[in-house]
């Protein structure tokens, strides 16, 4: 019985790895389309054909009873909303950053929600975990160099999108309270389709054939990523793959250079190790939580 659980535990671990890489996938789609769409139209696309996967799901799972009435609605809409502008943003900083500097500084993201939970959450930070915050914010500034060198302001799109992104975390286990899980991804999915319909259509390009290709490989790439994601949950604990996590850094990067030939400088890498490191610590030193 062990060793099959532990066999068990090993695919979802292969299936997690599996599903970065198509999350780095669709990154790299997105980089690729950016150049000719408008970031309103990719990321309406991506939430039309989420919103289905995500209705089947949930009615599969609890019922569209439960899938729609949320106990708390505004905060279920208010943390979709959230995730919505924050890949808005990803897409618009991809237009200016490399796959790997965006990835590098997102990396922060962990760090931020560590940094912001005891406010929202209440949860209690030892004084050890705050130690790796500070010192995962001083990789953040290994990345940007101020001073050092000419100011890129572009810097500040993935900056922003880890501070979002760890605000939507926050806001997700506060609403995982009141709400099942299949509850909140209904919601993330049509939300995203009301935000982000009227601005896809008023931006709306009619792509060519190798754009349809790209625009529905970019579509599919976050979906089997979602859906990988949940056959890894329902394996392995989450525990155990957030860790992982981070290999997203280094599936982008690889995307990156065979795609653009695009690597990092010393500066990026020193960074995102120290960024990656605190985050892995911090998560070493949280607390268990029961299933």
């Amino acid at each position: 019985m062990a060793r099959a659980t532990n066999q068990t535990q090993k695919y979802g671990i292969i299936i997690c790895i599996t599903a970065l890489l198509m999350f780095a996938v669709q990154d790299l789609l997105t980089k690729i389309l950016v150049k000719d769409y408008e970031v309103a139209q990719l990321v309406m696309i991506r939430f039309w054909i989420f919103a289905v996967f995500s209705t089947l799901i949930a009615l599969s799972c609890i019922g569209w009873r439960r899938a729609l009435f949320a106990r708390r609605p505004g905060l279920q809409i208010g943390r979709s909303a959230l995730l919505v502008l924050e890949i808005a943003i990803f897409a618009m900083g991809l237009a200016y950053l490399g796959l790997a500097e965006m990835h590098a500084s997102f990396a922060t993201s962990p760090l931020i929600a560590t940094a912001i939970a005891p406010f929202i959450l209440s949860e209690k930070v030892g004084w050890r975990r705050w130690a790796a915050v500070f010192v995962g914010f001083i990789g953040a500034l290994i990345i940007i160099r101020p001073g050092l060198t000419v100011f890129q302001p572009n810097i500040f799109f993935p900056l922003t999108c880890a501070f979002m992104f760890a605000l939507y975390y926050i806001l997700t286990r506060l609403g995982s309270r009141n709400d099942h899980a299949m509850t909140s991804i209904f919601y993330l999915g049509w939300v995203g389709v009301v935000l982000t319909t009227p601005f896809g259509f008023l931006a709306w390009k009619t792509p060519d054939t190798e754009g349809w290709f790209l625009l529905m490989g970019l579509g599919f790439a976050g979906l089997v990523g979602h859906m990988l994601l949940v056959f890894a949950l329902e394996r392995t604990p989450a525990s155990t793959l957030q860790p992982l996590n981070y290999l997203l850094l280094v599936w982008a990067t690889c995307l990156g250079y065979l795609a653009f030939g695009e690597l990092p400088d010393f500066a990026t890498v020193t960074g995102a190790t120290v960024i990656i490191m605190s985050g892995l610590y911090v998560m070493l030193r949280a607390p268990a939580v029961k299933s």
